[in-house]
């Protein structure tokens, strides 16, 4: 996995309530809220620490678990996004380790996971996954075209309990999720309906369990150069394709007038997210949010 330093703030997804199948159906129109940011930089307080880790979904798909004792029992085959706050609820996994349990993939609750640096390879990093036969027994699986209802508090709760998961309080029933698999590669288009870009990679802080930025790359004609832009999860909406419903879109709220002014990232050469002068840019560009007039503020990460 290639190194990346990533931006986290005041920052939570934003992209729609999508109801969570195989082929990205949904059932209803997703209800965006609209969305306040007079505040966003004031939220930002704490100091940014470099020891929280980040991984880029698109490189963390199909990478192996491991259980306490360094053995292989499975890999990671998608996130499960809450669409509402950018929240990793859960991750898709294959249990490989475990006979009987074929190439149906089971969710696991993110809580369950720890992320740790892999000591032979200085920029990857390792799932560790507490789980063993027994705890298996019984565990319902589901193919790639039939998940599971997020919105069942019974089928939630089997699930906490299952992988021993305590909760300070009890995790809503929704199906306004959306998988990491569903993200990419979906088309950006701007407010006026017109395509301007693609989804590339998206941004996760495993630290606070946040989806924090989508990665797109946009058309020549809409900026100039090969470049990667870090976009807020909260600058998108998600929006259907009239002409079929299978097909979904994220649109950036922002005109052609105003994306040509937004700057990039060269792919080889990403910037420094740690630099709060750059995360409070972005801010600005993407959310319309300005800092007030001699105003001090800090960035930090779990915001």
């Amino acid at each position: 996995m290639k190194p990346v330093t990533v931006i986290t703030g005041a920052i939570a997804i934003s992209i729609g309530s999508v109801l969570l199948t195989g082929s990205g159906h949904a059932q209803n129109k997703p209800n965006i809220p609209k969305e306040d940011h007079s505040d966003s930089l004031d939220k930002i307080s704490r100091p940014l620490t470099k020891d929280c880790t980040f991984l880029r979904a698109g490189s963390a798909l199909t990478q192996g678990i491991t259980n306490l004792n360094q053995q292989d029992v499975g890999e990671i085959n998608d996130f499960v996004l809450d669409s509402n706050n950018g929240k990793i609820r859960y991750a898709a996994v294959t249990y490989g380790g475990f006979p009987g349990l074929g190439n149906k993939m089971f969710a696991v609750p993110f809580e369950a996971i720890t992320v740790l640096p892999n000591n032979n390879h200085e920029h990857d990093h390792r799932f560790l996954l507490k789980v063993d036969q027994e705890q298996l027994d019984g565990a319902t699986g589901f193919e790639q075209d039939h998940w599971p209802d997020f919105a069942d508090q019974e089928f939630l709760n089997k699930l906490d309990r299952r992988y021993n998961v305590r909760r300070d309080q009890d995790v809503p029933p929704s199906n306004a999720v959306i998988r990491a698999n569903q993200l990419l590669n979906l088309k950006v288009l701007n407010i006026e309906d017109h395509q301007i870009g693609k989804v590339e990679e998206i941004i996760l802080d495993t630290a606070h369990r946040k989806a924090r930025y989508i990665i797109v790359s946009l058309d020549h004609h809409t900026t100039n150069g090969n470049k990667l832009f870090a976009v807020p999860f909260q600058a998108f909406q998600v929006k259907f394709d009239l002409k079929n419903r299978n097909q979904q879109n994220l649109v950036l709220k922002m005109s052609n007038h105003q994306i040509t002014k937004i700057q990039g990232f060269d792919r080889d050469h990403w910037p420094d997210f740690t630099d709060p002068v750059y995360r409070k840019s972005l801010i600005e560009q993407f959310l319309f949010v300005k800092k007030q007039k001699d105003q001090g503020v800090k960035v930090g990460i779990d915001s």
